[in-house]
């Protein structure tokens, strides 16, 4: 019985949370400009590079507000790629609406209550000079991952159907069997229209080159503050590397985090498929990575990696 009521009050509040963007656009025609959050951190990284088990760790700080697990709510309010002639999921800082950042500002200090907001959505990685026109004073936080992993993992999630399902699109996939159709998984990157008739593999290393080469091109040119992690530092020095960032945030590393992160090994996240593993890619996905690897290439050094 409690579990029931537990559930039901989850579920409340969950519909609560989603219709803050339908309040939020009305009210901020009428009320002044809200003041834009104070110090907001953005993590960014190419889907599936581990972004949601970083915003996990965050978050147990209990200094953070977040939307849910992506901000999708309030990103596609405004840019929807429908509305920009399903191009991609870029956003440019030119392309700021008129009434756009009343809303955003209102919706995040209904979102956040007090505190200092996070986001997590992978699909900033194309946004960066966006979020900066639209934050003064937010720092990103860049997770990176190599190719191999990151890739193969993008190919699960795309065989995780319809779980990770971003839009219906206006033009049918045809290369990839079975997963073909008007259904796209993750990050509609630029270009995306030429990969119609492309593999699997091929339509994920798009979107390990698209996602991670927008971030470090915006990044030569920002003037935000940034703070670089790696995924495989992540998951093998969990209290190092989040001590680390913990501190150039400004957060408490508390007995709650250092706790997290001594589970961080074992601990899956709402997005995980599987249980981690070294060289997982290995098991599923060798062939078709080798066959991409030369793509992966020029963007693992841009990134650290040896490769």
């Amino acid at each position: 019985m409690r579990s029931n009521r537990l559930y039901g009050a989850r579920r409340l509040a969950w519909r609560a949370r989603r219709s803050v963007p339908r309040i939020a656009r009305p009210l901020s025609r009428v009320l002044p400009l809200a003041e834009p959050p104070q110090s907001p951190i953005f993590v960014i990284g190419c889907p599936r590079s581990g972004t949601t088990l970083l915003l996990d760790a965050l978050r147990a700080s209990g200094e953070l507000a977040a939307v849910q697990s992506e901000g999708h709510v309030l990103w596609d309010e405004f840019h929807h790629p429908r509305d920009h002639g399903w191009s991609s999921d870029a956003v440019a800082s030119s392309g700021i609406a008129g009434q756009e950042r009343a809303y955003l500002y209102l919706a995040i200090r209904l979102f956040a209550r007090g505190g200092r907001f996070v986001d997590k959505t992978p699909a900033n990685c194309l946004r960066v000079p966006y979020l900066e026109a639209l934050f003064p004073g937010a720092t990103f936080v860049f997770l990176r991952r190599r190719g191999a992993d990151n890739v193969s993992s993008l190919m699960e999630g795309w065989r995780a159907r319809p779980r990770f399902v971003r839009y219906r699109l206006p033009e049918p996939l045809t290369g990839i069997d079975a997963l073909g159709g008007d259904h796209w998984s993750f990050v509609l990157v630029p270009g995306w229209r030429e990969l119609r008739a492309a593999s699997l593999e091929e339509i994920c290393a798009h979107q390990y080159v698209e996602c991670n080469e927008a971030v470090l091109d915006a990044r030569a040119t920002s003037a935000a503050s940034w703070i670089d992690l790696a995924y495989e530092d992540l998951v093998a020095s969990p209290a190092d590397a989040l001590r680390r960032v913990y501190d150039e945030l400004g957060l408490s590393f508390t007995y709650a985090v250092e706790r997290f992160a001594g589970e961080l090994a074992e601990r899956r996240s709402a997005t995980s498929l599987t249980a981690p593993r070294r060289e997982k890619w290995r098991e599923r996905n060798e062939a078709a990575i080798g066959r991409v690897a030369p793509q992966l290439q020029a963007m693992e050094r841009r990134l650290g990696y040896a490769t």
